[in-house]
């Protein structure tokens, strides 16, 4: 975790900003309001991922500034700085709607069928050379690189919370390790620009209306699929028709392949259980719990994909 005064002062030294107020909006997430300028965002990157991948995302920002793409945009020409071994990167504060303002702007400009066929728009973008054709897709808290990398990943973590169970907990483990490998992580499948957590939690709706897409971390070259398939499970989640939207709206501009089609369902199994390893791994959660979860994951795709195959209403 950074140390905000250490932040601060580093910021204030090297951009020469007057910082009134430093709040903390998600881990090593910071904004930063200015009294001599418009406000700013810190991500601080823990110091496994290095200065020259963060330099790649601000490329990627830079780049999708220039297409026009509603993305964060850096916040000076030179956003990328380090602190104490850590990486960090700065963009532009984005003047957000909140509560039932934030509901309808979204909604005004589209919805969740927007979404979906915003995340099209991405993923047919003509990708320069340089850190945008990087391999990108997986969460970066895990790995870099593409999904395969992602799940590998996680694989490594299950190993390592297995080695600490208990001999009656050795069981639950290898149905966790069947249900890993039975996983998909899109290889092979049509690639595309990629941003590896393309979900309405990453969406800041402003009261134009529109939508602006946040941390892109990770992003780069990808299976497609991989994208939409998370965000189908993150809206599918909330209501399957929410699903339904999505992919409406994503099929406005992409024609998928009958073989992403048929491989979404073990693509949408994955984060879920990715994310559960991680907290099973940092001893957030139980082994028992997230074969549980695992389980309930499974029923739900199932009510996804169902639900998704049925013509949606216009949102």
């Amino acid at each position: 975790m950074a140390d905000v005064e250490e932040l601060r002062a580093h910021l204030v030294d090297l951009y020469g900003i007057h910082v009134q107020a430093m709040l903390t909006l998600d881990q090593d997430v910071i904004l930063m309001r200015r009294s001599d300028g418009p406000n700013w965002i810190a991500r601080v990157f823990p110091a496994t991922r290095g200065v020259d991948a963060v330099r790649g995302d601000a490329e990627i920002l830079e780049w999708l500034a220039e297409v026009g793409y509603p993305a964060e945009r850096n916040a000076t020409d030179e956003p990328v700085s380090e602190l104490d071994g850590c990486a960090v990167l700065v963009t532009e504060a984005i003047a957000s709607a909140r509560g039932p303002d934030r509901r309808k702007a979204i909604k005004d400009v589209g919805g969740i069928r927007r979404l979906g066929e915003l995340l099209a728009e991405l993923n047919t973008l003509s990708v320069p050379a340089g850190a945008p054709s990087r391999p990108g897709g997986a969460w970066h808290h895990m790995a870099a690189g593409m999904p395969a990398a992602e799940v590998e990943a996680a694989r490594l973590m299950l190993e390592e919370a297995e080695s600490r169970a208990t001999a009656r907990e050795l069981g639950t483990f290898t149905r966790l390790t069947e249900e890993l490998d039975s996983l998909d992580a899109g290889d092979g499948l049509p690639e595309a620009f990629v941003h590896p957590d393309f979900v309405l939690a990453n969406v800041v709706a402003t009261a134009q209306p529109g939508m602006v897409l946040v941390d892109w971390a990770g992003a780069g070259i990808g299976p497609r699929a991989w994208a939409l398939a998370f965000l189908l499970w993150a809206e599918g989640a909330k209501d399957p028709r929410r699903a339904a939207l999505a992919l409406a709206g994503y099929r406005r501009r992409v024609k998928l392949e009958p073989e992403e089609i048929e491989r979404l369902p073990a693509m949408m199994r994955a984060r879920p259980l990715i994310f559960d390893i991680w907290r099973l791994h940092g001893g957030h959660k139980s082994a028992a719990a997230v074969a549980a979860d695992a389980l309930e994951t499974r029923r739900l795709v199932d009510t996804i994909v169902q639900r998704a195959a049925a013509r949606p209403r216009e949102s």
